[in-house]
């Protein structure tokens, strides 16, 4: 619905009165609407008019249309000087107003009205109600973009500072602008391209007055008024003249992107900046410049732009936004992706992937990615994968590509984790955690490879408890260094049995490290149970070892039960017949020996294996050798040694003339070496050492055998007879 009203100085209006008074309305002007419009219908000549005009030089005064907001409704004023009024006096003016619902207006700019065929110069009696709103003939954009170009560059200036000082305006709340010219004309022009350069719903919101006397009173936010109106030095408000050249200032996007629109004529961009930006048109401005390729759209306003995607956006735009995704920040991108149409979601989904490849802490869209674009998107994977700057920043990666479907490629995985890990960059136990399900394996096998070829302070900075749990399921056979290093930390806080550390370091490559470890984990004495456990399970890899070689015999020497002693041999014999191993089978074979015969080769045997024996070992095994022969008596100790080689032989009896401590010991020996003598194996040593011990009173020890009382007595004959001979001097010596 639409209100007329008519407002003039006359002899007797409708109430009889005299005055300046409404003298016409529509029928059915809603009830308070009138008082309310009256104080925007005012008007008074510019100062230089003349007082008394003639009709002619009174047509000339500037036109004041004017436009308000008025509650829920929107008012136009248009007033003109009339010259004298019924008295004759000068100052009569005729306002005209129309009072609309904004709805009244759609498709308008209320400047657009400014030459209005509805408008009247004098006034009426009767006004009919408007069933139709037709504009002026106001200049069309075209021939205003003809009028700016006119201008040159500094028309195109002013058009951007006078819309910046609009926008500020109408943003802030606050804040004028005063329009000065002697040409009415040329204000309506410059609020036209004003009106026209913003959305719609926008211009709508633009109070505007053509023309006003009194600027600083005024209450809408473009004023214009005429050179010779006096303005206060502290007016609140930007003042522009325009009879002088304009004047260069910074301007903001909707600014720029307007007047680089208004540049190239491009009405269908201003056009769809309007229809854009209805609610915020900086927003909308920053969108189509940067849909229009402007690489100086910030960040700041690609966010204010996602904002405007919400309500959408127009199919143009859309294609735009499309062929320009590699070019947008996140926040746009993720914007378009859930609310554009699948070609467009797609495409700007994709962009927020390889963003946040760039940057693991964005989330992924929503949108789930075409599989060409997957394919495409790879590429950036392995690119992601090769920046990544620390472990965790490599399994964020690797985890985000899982969750948005692309494929991770491995190797590049384990070539960045061994880059990372030898560099000593990141946390191996944290960014496992982080790492997908199916590529923690890879993550691994890299850092393994980067402990590998470390510094060895990194190596054993980065080997704490929990990576050396993290890494024990590994495969360390690739890496032996770090792996003897992980095996030996697990051993030591009982995260792993010595058994079970030795059989996965034996596997790993022949290493000073490995054997280091080996020792260290065999430190203590091993038993005889471990050391069969052990040939058990690896079997001649045994022998790769010389740490390994000696167990058996320290096993020997802990001094184990015979029975687990025995077992070990046959064990080691079956697997890893060498070193300290073949010592203590020796032992094991002379110990179960039934004929002096048997311990022939054994004992052949045990002196080539002693020769590489510690002299603890070997101790230990002569030891062993004794007490088995003891066991046996001298008959079988002389069999033995007359059915031994002769190193084997000349060996015990080393040992046995080494050994004599006691009476019975001596009495022992001394049978073996009578019995040596009657088989006809006697030795040097032995007849030597007998002849020369004390023998005391033994012939009663072999008077049950007359062979061993024989061969005694022919071992003793020369003894006894020298004896003789010099008796009788020592007899005479002692009287």
């Amino acid at each position: 619905m639409a209100w007329q009203l008519h407002y003039t100085s006359v002899a007797a209006g409708p109430t009889g009165r005299a005055g300046f008074q409404f003298v016409a309305e529509t029928p059915g002007l809603p009830e308070g609407l009138r008082s309310r419009v009256a104080p925007l219908l005012t008007y008074r000549p510019p100062p230089g008019a003349p007082l008394a005009p003639t009709e002619r030089e009174a047509s000339r005064f500037p036109v004041a249309l004017t436009y308000d907001l008025l509650g829920s409704h929107r008012v136009l004023t248009r007033c003109v000087h009339l010259g004298r009024d019924y008295s004759g006096r000068h100052g009569n003016f005729l306002g005209h107003a129309l009072v609309v619902s904004p709805g009244e207006l759609t498709g308008l700019r209320p400047v657009e009205l400014w030459r209005a065929p509805f408008w009247k110069d004098s006034p009426e009696t009767a006004l009919p109600e408007l069933t139709e709103i037709v504009p002026g003939g106001t200049a069309d954009p075209e021939s205003l973009g003809e009028w700016l170009a006119g201008q040159g560059d500094g028309g195109y200036a002013r058009l951007g500072f006078l819309l910046e000082t609009t926008v500020r305006a109408l943003t802030r709340g606050h804040g004028r602008l005063v329009l000065v010219a002697g040409d009415v004309e040329e204000i309506v022009r410059w609020i036209t391209v004003i009106s026209y350069s913003l959305p719609q719903a926008v211009a709508l919101g633009l109070s505007f007055a053509t023309y006003s006397a009194d600027p600083a009173a005024a209450s809408q936010i473009i004023v214009g008024t005429t050179p010779d109106v006096w303005l206060p030095s502290d007016l609140d408000a930007e003042v522009v003249d325009l009879t002088r050249p304009a004047a260069g200032s910074g301007t903001g996007r909707l600014a720029r992107t307007v007047v680089d629109r208004w540049r190239r004529m491009d009405m269908a961009a201003l056009d769809g900046m309007a229809e854009l930006g209805r609610t915020d048109p900086e927003a909308a401005a920053a969108l189509v410049a940067f849909c229009d390729g402007d690489v100086t759209v910030t960040r700041a306003e690609q966010l204010d732009a996602a904002r405007l995607l919400e309500a959408g956006l127009p199919a143009w735009v859309w294609r735009a936004l499309e062929g320009a995704a590699g070019r947008m920040e996140y926040e746009l991108a993720a914007a378009a992706s859930a609310t554009g149409p699948p070609d467009t979601a797609d495409r700007c989904a994709a962009r927020c992937v390889a963003l946040a490849l760039r940057d693991p802490e964005l989330p992924l869209p929503a949108v789930r990615l075409r599989a060409a674009t997957r394919r495409a998107l790879e590429p950036r994977v392995r690119d992601a994968l090769g920046g990544a700057e620390s472990l965790t920043g490599l399994a964020a990666v690797a985890l985000l590509a899982v969750e948005a479907g692309l494929a991770v490629p491995g190797r590049d995985l384990e070539r960045r984790a061994a880059a990372l890990v030898r560099a000593g960059a990141g946390d191996l136990r944290r960014a496992a955690g982080r790492m997908p399900y199916g590529w923690r394996g890879r993550l691994v096998e890299g850092a393994l490879a980067g402990l590998e070829t470390a510094p060895e302070e990194v190596r054993a900075r980065l080997l704490t408890d929990e990576v050396c749990d993290l890494l024990a399921p590994a495969d360390l056979t690739r890496a032996p260094r770090t792996g003897a290093a992980v095996l030996n930390r697990l051993v030591r806080r009982g995260a792993l049995g010595r058994i079970d550390a030795t059989e996965r370091l034996v596997r790993l490559a022949p290493e000073p490290g490995r054997d280091t470890v080996l020792r260290e984990i065999w430190a203590g004495p091993p038993t005889p149970a471990e050391c069969g456990a052990l040939a058990e399970r690896l079997g001649a890899s045994a022998g790769v070892s010389p740490v390994l070689a000696e167990l058996p015999g320290r096993a020997f020497l802990s001094g184990g039960p015979r029975e687990e002693t025995a077992r070990l041999a046959r064990l080691v014999t079956s697997t890893a017949p060498a070193g300290s191993a073949e010592l203590v089978v020796v032992v094991a074979e002379i110990s179960g020996a039934v004929r002096p015969g048997d311990l022939a080769g054994p004992l052949e045997r045990l002196l080539d294996a002693r020769e590489t024996a510690g002299p603890e070992l070997r101790g230990a095994v002569a030891k062993a050798v004794l007490g088995v022969l003891d066991a046996r008596g001298p008959e079988f100790r002389a069999k033995v040694v007359m059915t031994a080689s002769r190193r084997a032989a000349a060996w015990l009896v080393d040992l046995w003339l080494r050994r004599v401590r006691s009476r019975e010991e001596q009495a022992r020996l001394l049978e073996v070496t009578v019995r040596l003598r009657l088989g006809g194996a006697g030795s040097e040593r032995l007849d030597a050492w007998a002849r020369g011990s004390p023998l005391g009173s033994v012939r009663a020890r072999f008077a049950h055998d007359p062979d061993l009382l024989r061969g005694y007595e022919e071992l003793v004959r020369p003894r006894t007879a020298l004896w003789e001979r010099l008796r009788p001097r020592l007899v005479w010596k002692r009287e």
